[in-house]
């Protein structure tokens, strides 16, 4: 098969890939996290200022300044479809980030590379833990990306030539920008940084420079962040960190997470993980039974690959509460990993001219993607969907939003815990519940003062906000009952119209 057509075959499944990953997107219900990620961007944009004039709990800002500057820029108020599609885009380049890091490893052996990158990635989009957590509006995947493209740069800079500097400040950029996206991302960032400052340097004067440029770079993009805290003052204190640890305790009191340990064990024995684990552990094993050095491929890139794995596992386990999705963080760079073993493989072959462990290799690496394809078949199948845009979950969610604006009378104030089905059709919301229910399940544990500094409200301070400004409509039916009872108990009247949408929401309108 000559190498145009197999790049015609990779280009077409990529194609494929990036369908399924767009249609696992436009499929998902709407999810809790999304809600705050949206209505942070969807307030920006209207002029108001984080953490200083509504909520945006345990993460840093530019997240929501993104989607708001996307939002003015497309003049839209389809805020969860933009938010999602900020998702898929960055989940394709993720993909494709996978195939021409392989694609770079390899070298000279071009087409192999194309291939096993092609491979890496089917391993990467049908995993189900992957699937489960890409494509909501939420900042899991730019974090992803701006990684990746990192990782890409260092294993691509010739520290020989004059381009290292902007590659290095480049890569402090990317990872400052995800820090404060997803503020866990700074371990990563130190891990970039000892390992650019350890490499091999002509002088001090140059791993000065190396340092510096890093450090100016981050300290260019922490500008607005560290501006936003000065200004928001005690509230940022409260967003990212008090907020978060009583969130975490009520969780645990209610029974509402996970044993971590069992999490990941159960992780690991899905068969997409164990295939990736047992992929791992048999290249592994043949780069100790052949008994060369590693240098010879990169052993600092090969240990770069290994530790980034190592700390999205631990950067797993930090928060009190661990979530499944957090454990679909590694899946890409444990693919990317697997490069160096199986190029390595490959240049024993090529040295000894026999083929024999490569093509073995290569047939493991062919089951592992033929049995990924097979267990988990439904990424591809839900491509169907596309064809049909009206059925697309944000698109639903932004009808019935402009429905409910329709029916909802002046001053169209909305009250709920899912702010999006007001904000996407034009209404208001109270800013005390622009978190959803994040923050409201724990605001009467707050005091007085830190509840008026958050802007926040619990259920048994909601009467007096509603007193003061009463809602025009009250949208339920989109969190836990317990939590929403209170909602309908406090504000909704008994001549108040009752609409139930298909497949969403419940709506009181106020006659």
């Amino acid at each position: 098969m000559s190498a145009k057509t197999i790049n015609i075959l990779v280009v077409l499944l990529l194609i494929i890939l990036s369908l399924a990953i767009f249609a696992n997107s436009m499929m998902k219900a709407p999810g809790r996290d999304e809600q705050m990620y949206c209505t942070g961007g969807a307030l920006l944009s209207q002029g108001k200022m984080i953490y200083r004039d509504f909520s945006y709990v345990a993460q840093l800002p530019y997240h929501p300044l993104l989607y708001a500057a996307l939002f003015k820029i497309l003049n839209t108020n389809y805020y969860l479809l933009v938010g999602r599609l900020v998702s898929v885009a960055c989940d394709i380049l993720v993909m494709l980030c996978i195939v021409g890091i392989y694609r770079h490893i390899f070298g000279k052996f071009k087409i192999c590379g194309i291939l096993l990158g092609a491979a890496g990635a089917v391993l990467y989009v049908l995993n189900p833990l992957v699937d489960y957590a890409n494509g909501y509006a939420w900042n899991h995947d730019v974090v992803i990306l701006c990684v990746m493209l990192s990782f890409w740069l260092f294993i691509s800079t010739d520290f020989k030539q004059k381009s290292r500097w902007w590659r290095i400040a480049a890569i402090g950029g990317l990872l400052t920008l995800a820090t404060c996206m997803r503020i866990t991302t700074a371990l990563v960032e130190m891990l970039f940084f000892a390992v650019l400052l350890s490499r091999p340097a002509e002088s001090i004067k140059e791993r000065f420079k190396t340092a510096l440029l890093f450090l100016t770079a981050t300290g260019i993009v922490l500008i607005w962040p560290i501006w936003v805290m000065a200004s928001s003052g005690r509230a940022f204190f409260l967003n990212l960190f008090w907020i978060p640890m009583l969130y975490g305790k009520w969780l645990h009191e209610v029974g509402m997470v996970h044993n971590k340990l069992r999490l990941i064990s159960d992780a690991f024995k899905t068969l997409d993980y164990f295939i990736l684990v047992a992929l791992t552990i048999y290249l592994c094993f043949m780069m100790v039974w052949q008994r060369r050095k590693l240098a010879k491929i990169g052993g600092r890139n090969l240990l770069l690959a290994v530790l980034l794995v190592l700390v999205f596992f631990f950067i797993a386990l930090i928060p009190p509460t661990m979530w499944k999705q957090y454990l679909a963080m590694p899946v890409p760079f444990i693919v990317i990993g697997l490069a160096y073993p199986l190029l390595y493989i490959k240049q024993l072959a090529d040295k000894a001219r026999d083929d024999k462990q490569f093509k073995i290799a290569a047939v493991v690496v062919s089951v592992c993607v033929f049995v990924a394809v097979l267990s988990y078949p439904v990424v591809l199948y839900r491509t169907a969907v596309l064809f049909c845009p009206e059925g697309w979950v944000p698109i639903q969610v932004h009808k019935i939003s402009q429905d409910i604006a329709e029916k909802t009378q002046e001053p169209k104030k909305i009250l709920t815990l899912a702010p999006l089905f007001a904000l996407e059709g034009g209404c208001d919301i109270y800013t005390e519940l622009s978190c959803g229910s994040i923050v409201y399940r724990i605001g009467d544990r707050l005091s007085a003062w830190n509840r008026d500094i958050a802007h926040t409200v619990g259920s048994r301070t909601l009467a007096e906000l509603l007193e003061k400004e009463p809602p025009s409509a009250v949208i339920v039916n989109v969190e836990m009952q317990f939590l929403e009872e209170h909602l309908i108990k406090t504000a909704v009247k008994p001549d108040w119209e009752r609409i139930v949408y298909q497949s969403g929401p419940v709506v009181y309108f106020r006659r």
